[in-house]
Order: structure tokens, then C-alpha cells, then sequence
């Protein structure tokens, strides 16, 4: 199958924007290998079915559906959160496997991690993902090999690359466009960010959308849609969970992890209040058995396939 080769058109009907979710637990936290090793993983305490059913009833509040980018770690030990997901009409997209930054991969490596996780979730959805994130931002350019990666495994879009100093770039788009790469289109969907004369600022989730007070950010949506431009937002399950202090953290992960975390519920169920959300696949118009209402051609959809559980699937 392939990406919708045109944007959604102009009218006033594009006002709408995109909210996802990285599943993934508490202790998944890049770059913090000393403090929290991947082998004590399997030995802490979980929180991410409780913290994520918090999350589902915000939206179920609204009646708006995400998407939820997926780790394969969290799918395996629980698939029965990934399927109630599902079930609720929330898109299911993924997320990488262990929380891996991606340019540290090789190609290689970068690919079975996808083909891992198309397994997984299909396994469990019957649905294939055709949406990726990478923990942490980590597609940039320091590895644009990892988008015709994505395009060669099957992947539509990504979501991956941000525009900010540091850990994307700058002079990225700010807002969704296509990619034409060598196996194919994909189109790339940014989070929101907010250009300042200090450069960009991460608006779209963690702390730089929990320490921005509301009004900034509804007035930077608005002015976003007023173009026809989606504003996408993302979220974490631990930001509505109980507090939980983490001992040996670096100042910088620790101000990241709880800036503003008081914010995070208010801050969501306003936006879910404001204004129309659906899912990225839904915004593209991917699989839709009828003409997508923001302009895009239907697509054929993907075979579904039974559902199973996670762990049945073997990997060589």
C-alpha cells in the first residue's frame, strides 16, 4: 500500500489537529542507562496500564480519538492494553522496541526493530502499523538513512523529526509535508513548536507544553488552523500518574520529566475541549473505506488478521 500523494485540501474543514500518545512506562527514559539499566526493567514496578486507562478516560471525556505510538516492550508484556486501545478506534502506531535511540542503530538493526514491531502489533490489532515515532526525536540528521528505512519496511508516515536546536533542527518544516525518497513518499508530521527570537520552542508536549500558561497555546493553535494547518500534540501515560521521583537523575531529565507535570490533565482536556482531534492515519486518509472529509482519496485498506497475543511471536 502506499502514502496518499497529496494533502489534504484547503477548507474549512482541515481545522482540525492530532494527539498521540508514546506508550511506554515510567522508567523509560533515554540516555539514563547508569540509573535505570535495561536488565532491572523487567524487576519495577509497571504503572503504564493504570496511567494510560487515566489518558483513555480523558478522551473518552471528549470523544476524541489519538494515536498511540506503541513500544514494543510495553506491547509484549501488555497486549491486553494495546488491544483495549485498539478497540476504543485509537490508532496504533509504533514506537521502537526498548526505548532505542535510533542513530545509534545501524540500518540493519533500525530494521528488524520495524519488522519486530509490525509483528507485534498486527499480532495483536489483526491491524498493520504504518506509523512511526522515534524515542526521543531520534531521527535527524545524524541518520536520514532511517526514513527510506521506514519507507522500504512499509511505513506511510513518520513522526519523528522535530524542528528545535539540540535534538532535530531548526529548519525543519514546522507543519506536515511529503517525502520523496528513493523507496517511496512519506510524509513526515512535526509536533507543534513555537518560534520565538531565541529560536524554537518545543510547544507541542512534555515540559515546553506544560510550562506554557493555556492562552499561548490555544492562540497558537487557532493561528495555525486559521492556515489549515494541524497542530499536533503528544503525551506520556507517567504525566498523569503519580508523581514519582527518580533518585541519581541529571538535573536536565529530572527538570524534562517534571516541569509543570501539574499542568498536564488541565492543559489536555482543554485542548480536547477547543478543538477537533483525530488521528494522524485519519488525517492522511489512509485505509478509509469512504472519501476522507479533509480531501484525500480513500486507499485500499490492509488485510486484517486475526488477533493474538503478543508473546506467541517468535523472532529470528
Amino acid at each position: 500500500m502506499n502514502a496518499p500523494n497529496r494533502f489534504p485540501r484547503r477548507d474549512d474543514r482541515a481545522a482540525i489537529n492530532l494527539v498521540t500518545v508514546d506508550l511506554e512506562d515510567w522508567f523509560h527514559i533515554c540516555e539514563v542507562e547508569h540509573v535505570l539499566p535495561r536488565r532491572d526493567w523487567d524487576g519495577l514496578p509497571s504503572t503504564v496500564v493504570q496511567d494510560t486507562e487515566k489518558l483513555l478516560e480523558i478522551l473518552q471525556a471528549s470523544q476524541v480519538r489519538a494515536t498511540f505510538f506503541v513500544l514494543g516492550y510495553v506491547a509484549d508484556k501488555h497486549p491486553e492494553l494495546v488491544a483495549r486501545i485498539h478497540r476504543l478506534g485509537h490508532e496504533i502506531g509504533y514506537h521502537g522496541w526498548d526505548h532505542e535511540l535510533i542513530y545509534r542503530l545501524a540500518p540493519t538493526e533500525f530494521r528488524h526493530i520495524l519488522s519486530r514491531g509490525v509483528e507485534c502489533l498486527a499480532s495483536i490489532t489483526g491491524v498493520r502499523p504504518v506509523g512511526f515515532r522515534a524515542p526521543q526525536w531520534s531521527i535527524n540528521d545524524l541518520n536520514p538513512w532511517a526514513l527510506e528505512v521506514l519507507a522500504e519496511e512499509g511505513y506511510l508516515y513518520d513522526s519523528s523529526r522535530i524542528p528545535l536546536r539540540f535534538i532535530g533542527n531548526e529548519s525543519y518544516p514546522r507543519q506536515p509535508h511529503a517525502l520523496h525518497l528513493s523507496a517511496g513518499l512519506l510524509w513526515e508530521i512535526p509536533p507543534l513548536v513555537l518560534r520565538t527570537p531565541w529560536g524554537n520552542y518545543p510547544a507541542g508536549g512534555g515540559w515546553g507544553l506544560r510550562c506554557l500558561p493555556y492562552a499561548m497555546i490555544r492562540r497558537q493553535v487557532n493561528r495555525l488552523n486559521g492556515k489549515q494547518i494541524p497542530a499536533l500534540f503528544y503525551f506520556h501515560p507517567r504525566e498523569v500518574g503519580p508523581p514519582r521521583k527518580i533518585v541519581g537523575l541529571p538535573f536536565i531529565k529530572r527538570f524534562v520529566l517534571e516541569a509543570g507535570i501539574w499542568s498536564t490533565k488541565d492543559h489536555l482536556s482543554r485542548l480536547l475541549a477547543d478543538f477537533k482531534f483525530i488521528p494522524i492515519r485519519e488525517y492522511l486518509g489512509i485505509d478509509q473505506e469512504k472519501p476522507s472529509p479533509w480531501g484525500l482519496e480513500p486507499r485500499h485498506p490492509i488485510k486484517e488478521k486475526a488477533a493474538k497475543p503478543c508473546n506467541t511471536v517468535r523472532f529470528h
